[in-house]
């Protein structure tokens, strides 16, 4: 049997009430040719050459190239690529959908506060963001959907119509952008949002490549600002890639679904596993990847995937799992951060659901989840203050690719090694560790140095701890050659709350007040602030100024939370810090650089 090696409609199951289950099918083997041309090219000779059938323009200097019935196209492609102007000559790959039954239909869209959409949506509902779906068609009259479905385009026929026959398409923009609040059904993330519906799978859910670069350039062509592609095939093309980077040199983010094939061989999927493309996996009810969900370095965010509810033709509604439908959930998510910063290019969308994502699996970037879980709100607040991208490829003593959340063996030079966490401590970092609380303060390293893309874009070399990361900035006067991050701030804003909105203090007797946030630090916190601080006039005991910028301003009051599972305790949040006060009496720092990374 030949390579799957065709766009699959990534969906596993589907439960429609009156449609019989789909029997899944394998990718047909490609009988056509996709060719590009150096330069503009007279195709007289290739119809000569190959007796061609037809040739049809895809691009600049593109073309699909139709075979008559019974030619070899591995025996056409080598021969019209020993034409001297020819840049390739691929197979015109086909991908596939697979879908099976699942159960019933339930109420509960369990996915939206798994991601943060309901608070989300207190900010924005979306605006007029035209989001492209290359998929089966639409079922435009649909109740979630009907009147903001523009006009679209059949890659196939050439046509207008793009009516879904087999119902793929219909679930995505569904879950992209069906209305809320209106009483029925269910809420897509971006009610406000705009579809731009491609038809470029038939009813069987095969898509071949010619008919998806088509519509890519179409939809690019024709206003859209994100562009969903919930399919995918495991053999990459030339052909298919020059599409997206056409969409994405142009302003568009293109959003794909990573595959459903991890358990038959977990090959990168195409076009997720193209690098301009924000590649999406699909996680479960508790957080993990699932079982079905393709892996790789190619991985940049995971959503929901798993028994997702959504709409589907005949003003109906089912239940669907696959990465098909996590990743309508980030084009959605995308389309929100656009409302509100319309202004902003599609790498900075892409970079903001980067950094809001909730970490999960190994520190940092990994190859299962990407940069993490998707996180719609705190995708929000982070465009609402976003002025640049603070990702960067980590870099390691001029490494490209080094883990620096890895664990190290013991160094051979001096620097400081900690067996708890597996990391190093040296240079300036060591010594402004050492100087200003050490361990009690700053807890162990759990990364090595490393380079990140600071908040003014500039590179700086960073290093995370326990309860706080490291800045290091040589131009300025030590202490301040290191700079701490605004952590606690931080994290208050990743878990999507306001400390402006908290609860004043105001002046109390015995204690010490901060004017600038109308709080006070009373006993036993006010003792600990004021027995630490940075080292910087040379005198016994800590002044003030030391302490202040060690802690920052307060941001709240004394408050009881639960920090982590099963431990609840009184805290105090500081600008860079979060207070502590456990059941013997102790003070502690929180663990707000695990927290960070989401540890």
């Amino acid at each position: 049997m030949p390579a799957r090696s065709g766009l699959l409609l990534l969906i596993i199951f589907v439960v429609v009430a009156g449609l019989p289950p789909v029997t899944p099918v394998q990718a047909a083997h490609p009988t056509d040719l996709i060719v590009k041309f150096a330069v503009p090219q007279d195709t007289t000779d290739v119809v000569r050459a190959l007796k061609a059938l037809k040739v049809e323009p895809l691009g600049e200097q593109t073309y699909l190239v139709r075979l008559p019935a019974g030619m070899s196209v591995e025996w056409a492609g080598n021969r019209i690529r020993q034409h001297k102007n020819v840049v390739y000559a691929v197979p015109d790959y086909e991908r596939t959908i697979t879908r099976t039954p699942n159960d019933p239909l339930r109420e509960r869209q369990w996915a939206l506060g798994t991601i943060a959409a309901y608070d989300a949506w207190d900010i924005t509902t979306g605006g007029p963001i035209v989001v492209a779906v290359i998929d089966t068609g639409i079922d435009a009259s649909h109740p979630e959907l009907e009147g903001r479905v523009l006009g679209g385009f059949n890659a196939i026929t050439g046509s207008t119509d793009v009516s879904d026959d087999n119902g793929h398409g219909t679930a995505v923009a569904g879950l992209i952008a069906a209305s809320g609040d209106n009483g029925v059904g269910i809420a897509g993330m971006c009610w406000g949002c705009v579809i731009l519906p491609i038809k470029a799978c038939l009813s069987s859910g095969r898509c071949r490549d010619s008919s998806v670069i088509s519509a890519i350039r179409w939809a690019t062509d024709n206003g859209a600002r994100i562009i969903n592609l919930s399919l995918g095939g495991t053999l990459a093309s030339p052909a298919l890639h020059e599409a997206v980077r056409y969409a994405t040199e142009r302003g568009v983010l293109v959003v794909a679904a990573s595959g459903n094939e991890r358990a038959e061989g977990n090959a990168p999927n195409y076009p997720a596993a193209y690098p301009e493309t924000v590649a999406i996996g699909a996680s479960g009810y508790s957080d993990e990847v699932t079982g079905f969900s393709n892996t790789g370095e190619f991985i940049d965010l995971v959503a929901p995937g798993v028994d997702i509810v959504t709409t589907t033709p005949g003003n109906s509604y089912a239940l669907a799992t696959g990465t098909s439908f996590a990743s309508p959930f980030a084009s959605g998510a995308a389309a929100l951060v656009m409302t509100i910063r319309p202004d902003l290019s599609s790498a900075d969308v892409r970079c903001i659901l980067s950094v809001a994502a909730d970490d999960r699996g190994a520190p940092g970037r990994d190859g299962e989840y990407g940069y993490g879980r998707l996180n719609v709100l705190a995708a929000i607040q982070t465009a609402t203050t976003y002025g640049g991208c603070p990702l960067g490829t980590p870099t390691v003593g001029g490494n490209p690719g080094f883990d620096p959340f890895a664990r190290v063996e013991p160094p051979a030079d001096d620097r400081l090694y900690f067996p708890e966490t597996g990391h190093t401590l040296g240079g300036g970092f060591r010594t402004y560790w050492e100087q200003n609380g050490g361990l009690p303060i700053f807890g162990f390293p759990v990364s090595e140095e490393f380079t990140e893309i600071g908040s003014d874009g500039r590179p700086v070399t960073v290093q995370y701890f326990e309860r706080h990361r490291f800045e290091w900035r040589p131009e300025n006067q030590p202490p301040y050659h290191v700079l701490l991050s605004r952590i606690g701030d931080t994290i208050l804003q990743r878990q999507g709350r306001d400390w402006t909105t908290f609860e004043r203090s105001g002046p109390l007797a015995g204690c010490l007040y901060f004017a600038e946030t109308n709080q006070s630090l009373c006993e036993p916190f006010l003792s600990y602030w004021q027995r630490n601080g940075l080292e910087f006039d040379g005198r016994p005991g800590k002044s003030y100024a030391e302490s202040l910028a060690l802690f920052g301003l307060p941001l709240s009051a004394p408050r009881v939370e639960e920090t982590r599972p099963g431990t609840v305790v009184i805290v105090q949040w500081f600008e860079r810090a979060r207070f502590e006060l456990h059941p013997d009496g102790q003070v502690l720092l929180g663990l707000l650089g695990n927290e960070l990374l989401g540890r």
